[in-house]
């Protein structure tokens, strides 16, 4: 059994290596030997998340791989892809009341992982817990029937011929930069931060805002709030998926879009509703059908199909680093989450991305859990400047936050075994 890559593998390296991580802390403490069985047991379900890459002629192929899954007894990182994690692209672990998930963004994204992650939580809670409260009917049993377009490629071999789709959101020439003395420079760092989720909407919805484009205006605030000579236009590259516009709702595969939104200095003076009016608009407007299917044909066309193993790495390592251009932050929302009832044993959950040669990077990533909005907010470094400013306007306008946790983190890196 095998199944076809998204082009981007191929630009995996050291460098860019393009993975990230899931941290689901617990009330409890973790019992290894339970979440190893679990993890077992549901990993029959999902045979597309068992496989390991190969090169056949000057085509890297993913093959189904019979070793059993690793899942460590620490937080360790590994190399994805190598004998460290014997071949697989994906990992798991506990430490204390924590469940790590670390996969290669190359063939997952956050979506796609979701029903594999609830999966193992339901065996695993209702092994040790019971089933009473959990709604099996919306979890994927590990004997339910494995649906084609779980893992059917979603891309198509060649571009997509529809008019008037050759414009792409474009991103001003000069964007404002972040302070690199801002940040230690000592590697990835991360602030969790807890918003109550009624709060922050129902001051977010008088302006027909979402949780992301009302974040990103109150950043945008903390940067003219930290710097009052702000010339340049803040870019914020927020994360759009793309299986609306492909029509794959249920494809693990990574179908992550980001779509830059421009904030100019002129906005500065405008209230929070105007502000984030018109990075709503942004949001609608280049995330739009006809933008998502630009984006994806761009893709299709910078692959170079008939070229050698080696030209293809090059192309899709540039095309993996030139996306990742262009921006002040980043900032990613997968919409409130279904926990099926799990939510009663889950404290916290946290998604981890970067890339450890990026210079002064920050990115939030927004999960749900409860009641709150939870945040991770990722820097190149440990600093506080863009934190306090950030939480400062989210205070201002009488809305509850709470720095809950911080921490220096790693990711794994991504290999290609031959």
């Amino acid at each position: 059994m095998k199944f076809k890559p998204n082009p981007l593998l191929y630009g995996a390296n050291e460098g860019f290596f393009s993975t990230f991580r899931l941290a689901i802390r617990m009330k409890e403490t973790v019992d290894y030997e339970l979440l190893s069985r679990s993890v077992e047991q549901v990993m029959v379900r999902y045979p597309y998340f068992c496989i390991c890459p190969e090169l056949e002629g000057e085509n890297l192929v993913l093959r189904y791989n019979k070793c059993p899954l690793p899942v460590f007894p620490d937080d360790r990182v590994v190399t994805l892809g190598s004998n460290e994690s014997r071949g697989h692209l994906i990992s798991f672990g506990c430490k204390g009341k924590t469940i790590f998930i670390d996969a290669s963004h190359y063939i997952a994204d956050g979506m796609g992982i979701d029903p594999l992650m609830k999966s193992i939580l339901y065996v695993y809670v209702s092994e040790r817990y019971g089933k009473e409260g959990l709604a099996t009917e919306r979890i994927r049993m590990h004997d339910s029937f494995v649906c084609d377009t779980e893992h059917a490629y979603p891309f198509p071999d060649s571009s997509i011929d529809v008019e008037g789709i050759n414009i792409l959101p474009q991103t001003p020439e000069k964007v404002y930069g972040l302070d690199s003395d801002a940040f230690d420079n000592k590697g990835l760092y991360a602030y969790h931060l807890h918003i109550p989720q009624r709060a922050l909407m129902e001051r977010a919805s008088s302006s027909d805002g979402s949780p992301i484009s009302f974040l990103s205006v109150l950043l945008y605030r903390a940067f003219h709030r930290i710097d009052t000579h702000i010339d340049k236009p803040i870019v914020a590259h927020v994360q759009h998926q793309y299986r609306a516009a492909l029509r794959t709702p249920m494809s693990h595969h990574s179908l992550v879009n980001y779509i830059p939104v421009t904030m100019p200095p002129r906005l500065n003076g405008w209230d929070v509703e105007r502000q984030n009016t018109v990075v709503r608009g942004q949001v609608i407007l280049k995330g739009g059908t006809e933008s998502d299917i630009a984006s994806v044909n761009r893709l299709i066309e910078t692959f170079p199909r008939e070229a050698a193993f080696s030209d293809k790495k090059d192309a899709m390592a540039r095309y993996a680093e030139n996306s990742t251009h262009g921006k002040t932050f980043g900032i990613s929302y997968v919409g409130k989450m279904d926990w099926c009832g799990l939510e009663r044993y889950i404290e916290d959950l946290h998604a981890y991305i970067g890339e450890k040669d990026t210079k002064n990077m920050l990115l939030i990533e927004v999960m749900t859990v409860g009641e709150d909005f939870s945040l991770t907010f990722m820097q190149s470094g440990k600093g506080e400047k863009y934190l306090n400013a950030f939480m400062e306007e989210i205070l201002m306008l009488g809305i509850p936050v709470t720095l809950v946790g911080e921490e220096r983190y790693k990711l794994c890196d991504t290999a290609l075994i031959m």
